[in-house]
């Protein structure tokens, strides 16, 4: 008898019922899409904050640490310590090896150009690696900052031409002071030696790399005797925002209870990459360039944020309209539930009976919503970021319990009016 009360109550008031199954099934939609984004949206975003550069270092243990002598940072007076060039790619060679986007190790020398001291910096510049039978991943400086501007081309890698002079990248606020431009010969004296690069291009990076000369690595080696060495190595890991608690046990990991430290080992936060990094590279020490790992964090935290308070606010919404459309059906149907009443029906069961319409509605709302959702998403996904989203089937029961949240939420007013109404009341003078 319940189920064909049910069946029968369904099919009436087809304008309210449909009014229910809009609300429930855009609520459910825009709630769905922001959900399927915001849970593939940290990956994404992480990939395009990795084009401002690395987020992390690896120096020589000790070597990036100040030297104080009566409160004055002596460090210049150091000798220099350099990384093994042989030992870079073990970087990449650790528990983290898939969030590693881009390495690129670095030689800084100081040089002399055209009666002035400059810096001359040796990178790689555009050279995929390969660790074991994996294939090969972008490194260098092109992959690790493709929002600098190159005025020309960049500098093809030593020995990419046979004979061909090196190449180099002058940085454009040193090229206006040298009256430099793409193709013409520079000469360079580096520890006594000297040497004629040719200009590929002219770099824009906006930092200190506009005053500075950077070439392959070999060129540079070549130039200042330090085969094989590297003064650090430059990485742009995919990390996650680092919570308040792990940041400030960040500096000493080993302090965290068991449980925890391997819950943060088990985490890509910068800190655990650096972590992972400095145990694959012995004798090294990876620090965190907080400044672009900071800036990252707030820019995920509060993207999340915010599409958590849209999601909500589309809820809200939508369970007003299904309050408001339950509340007038309630009113339509005063007769029939007092009828009910007086023929035994108590409020119990009244009230089941009409919160099995709204979870009929609610679930078939869940389903379109969750369609309709992941269309959504993956429109303002290829809007956004230029690539779609992957939907996971867990957005399906997850916008289905959604949608019957919204649904029984608006049915609260509804049903507390409902069991109010007296049957003697209502079928009087009926």
């Amino acid at each position: 008898m319940f189920i064909r009360i049910l069946r029968d109550s369904l099919f009436r008031s087809k304008r309210r019922k449909a009014i229910v199954l809009a609300a429930a099934t855009l609520g459910t939609a825009a709630a769905a899409a922001l959900g399927d984004i915001a849970l593939d949206i940290g990956d994404k975003m992480s990939r395009e904050l990795k084009a401002f550069g690395a987020n992390l270092v690896v120096l020589p243990a000790g070597g990036g640490a100040p030297v104080l002598v009566g409160g004055e940072d002596v460090s210049g007076l150091r000798v220099p310590a350099y990384l093994d060039a042989s030992d870079v790619l073990k970087v990449k060679d650790n528990f983290w090896k898939n969030n590693i986007l881009a390495i690129a190790p670095v030689l800084d020398v100081p040089a002399r150009l055209g009666g002035r001291s400059v810096l001359l910096r040796g990178a790689w510049i555009d050279r995929p690696v390969s660790i074991r039978d994996e294939p090969p991943a972008p490194a260098g400086l092109r992959a690790l900052n493709p929002l600098w501007s190159v005025t020309g081309r960049w500098p093809r890698e030593t020995g990419a031409a046979a004979g061909a002079r090196p190449e180099a990248l002058v940085g454009r606020a040193l090229a206006g002071a040298l009256g430099a431009a793409p193709g013409d010969t520079i000469t360079l004296e580096v520890a006594g030696r000297t040497a004629d690069l040719t200009v590929a291009g002219l770099l824009a990076a906006g930092g200190e790399e506009d005053q500075a000369v950077l070439a392959p690595l070999e060129t540079v080696w070549d130039l200042s005797g330090l085969h094989g060495r590297v003064s650090r190595i430059l990485v742009s890991a995919l990390t996650t925002p680092e919570s308040a608690v792990y940041a400030r046990l960040g500096a000493n990991p080993k302090t965290l209870p068991p449980a925890e430290f391997e819950r943060w080992t088990c985490t890509p936060f910068v800190s655990s990459v650096a972590y992972e990094i400095e145990r694959a590279l012995p004798g090294s020490e990876a620090r965190v360039i907080r400044r672009v790992a900071d800036s990252e964090g707030q820019v995920l935290r509060r993207t999340s944020g915010l599409m958590a308070l849209i999601a909500a606010l589309a809820a809200f919404g939508a369970a007003l309209t299904v309050t408001s459309a339950l509340t007038t059906s309630v009113l339509e149907r005063r007769s029939e539930i007092g009828l009910l009443k007086a023929m035994g029906a108590g409020n119990a069961r009244v009230v089941a009976l009409f919160l099995s319409e709204a979870a009929a509605l609610g679930i078939v709302g869940g389903l379109l919503g969750a369609g309709g959702g992941a269309l959504l998403a993956r429109f303002m996904s290829i809007s956004v970021f230029g690539s779609p989203i992957s939907i996971r089937p867990l957005s399906i029961p997850l916008a289905v319990l959604g949608s019957l949240a919204i649904t029984l939420a608006g049915c609260v007013v509804p049903v507390r009016r409902l069991m109010r109404l007296r049957p003697f009341e209502v079928l009087r003078g009926l």
